[in-house]
């Protein structure tokens, strides 16, 4: 299993629905991973994570994310993930100790859910030899870049990840088909009185 470095990383809103089976808002919030000059892997990320992430690597809001930002319910109670960035006492002891601690994190599971969607997973490899699966990535993505290490896809989950796309590609037009099919035999109702 090759791990493939992970060279940039964009965030972007979009109108839509992140994958074919989603049913979240208008707009979808993503992350893209860029690992060459032409492979990339995107995620949709919640939109607490998303801005989140912003203010992770200091970019700014442009005009849409800032509409999108105040329009997201918030909690009123502190998230321990906003201690990181709000506290600074605590976001450089926090960042001294994970640079310590994490090695390096690689995003390398990828797991069907249902007929028409999956979840990605990533894994924290820590100083000491010690791996932590099944991370959510946007999460372990926060972990890499506070405490400034490199971020892996391997290139079996890429391989996988074609083959569901096909698979959903394939369920979905098989679905499409028998629903067009059901539509045409169907006796409408209430034609005869």
């Amino acid at each position: 299993m090759k791990e493939i470095k992970v060279t940039d990383i964009k965030l972007q809103i979009i109108r839509g629905r992140p994958g074919p089976a989603e049913k979240r808002f208008e707009y979808s919030t993503l992350i893209e991973y860029f690992i060459g000059d032409d492979k990339s892997l995107t995620m949709g990320i919640i939109p607490p994570t998303y801005f989140y992430i912003k203010k992770v690597l200091n970019e700014e809001l442009d005009d849409l994310e800032r509409v999108i930002l105040h329009n997201i319910q918030r909690d009123n109670r502190i998230f321990f993930r906003e201690l990181f960035v709000e506290n600074n006492l605590m976001k450089i002891s926090v960042t001294k100790t994970l640079s310590e601690i994490v090695d390096r994190i690689v995003i390398d599971d990828i797991q069907p859910i249902g007929k028409l969607s999956y979840n990605f997973a990533a894994s924290i490899f820590l100083n000491n030899g010690q791996r932590i699966p099944k991370v959510i990535p946007s999460d372990a993505v926060v972990i890499a870049l506070m405490a400034k290490k490199e971020i892996y896809i391997t290139d079996e989950l890429m391989d996988e990840k074609v083959k569901i796309d096909e698979e959903i590609e394939k369920r979905m037009k098989k679905e499409e088909k028998s629903k067009d099919d059901k539509e045409e035999t169907e006796v409408p109702k209430g034609i005869y009185t």
